[in-house]
């Protein structure tokens, strides 16, 4: 993928990215993974898991690593800006006009946002599913996955320790993570995997 196309799959996505990460991921995989099939669905997942350990906006962390995966550092710096470009331009012209929208729709601002924040949700739970169906390929996977769900909303505890906890008992339990294999199948280790990429 050139530069040039980059750019413009990242301005589209930036475009279209309202309501946050969610919102992205599903606009990452359609362009990127079904539409132009630079992207796997993994590589999302990988993304989304490296990125959660660093402070800041993990969106624009895991389009600056797709992007670098795809066009190097040339290509991470030019999608990153892509991506940003159309928010930075709206908040610029929103907060010029601030108080004139602010007076001209208060009454139906909550009403509108409600509804919006109810269709972000359900686009998120969407894409959740995309990305998580060829990733948990097993009933511990599925496990975790749960665990950290209810993890994360009963003890609000930060998603990068949930992250680090489930990676430290991956690397503890391979086996429980191992994809079942037919008979006389050869099971590669993580190593051997490595190098059959």
């Amino acid at each position: 993928m050139s530069l040039a196309q980059l750019w413009w799959q990242f301005i589209k996505i930036g475009v279209a990215a309202f309501g946050g990460l969610g919102v992205t991921l599903s606009l990452i995989e359609r362009y990127l993974v079904k539409d132009r099939g630079v992207l796997t669905a993994q590589d999302v997942t990988e993304s989304l898991t490296y990125t959660k350990f660093l402070p800041g906006s993990t969106g624009v962390q895991v389009v600056g690593y797709l992007a670098y995966r795809l066009g190097g550092w040339s290509g991470a710096a030019l999608a990153t800006s892509a991506f940003l470009l159309p928010a930075f331009l709206l908040m610029l012209a929103l907060s010029i006009a601030y108080e004139e929208i602010t007076v001209l729709l208060a009454d139906a601002a909550a009403p509108a946002l409600r509804g919006l924040t109810a269709a972000v949700a359900g686009i998120l739970v969407a894409t959740i599913y995309r990305l998580a169906k060829p990733t948990i390929t097993t009933l511990a996977a599925g496990a975790i996955a749960l665990a950290a769900c209810a993890v994360g909303i009963a003890l609000k505890i930060n998603p990068a320790w949930i992250v680090l906890m489930a990676g430290i008992l991956g690397i503890l339990t391979p086996q429980l993570f191992a994809k079942k294999q037919g008979a006389g199948a050869k099971t590669l280790s993580p190593s051997d995997q490595g190098r059959a990429r």
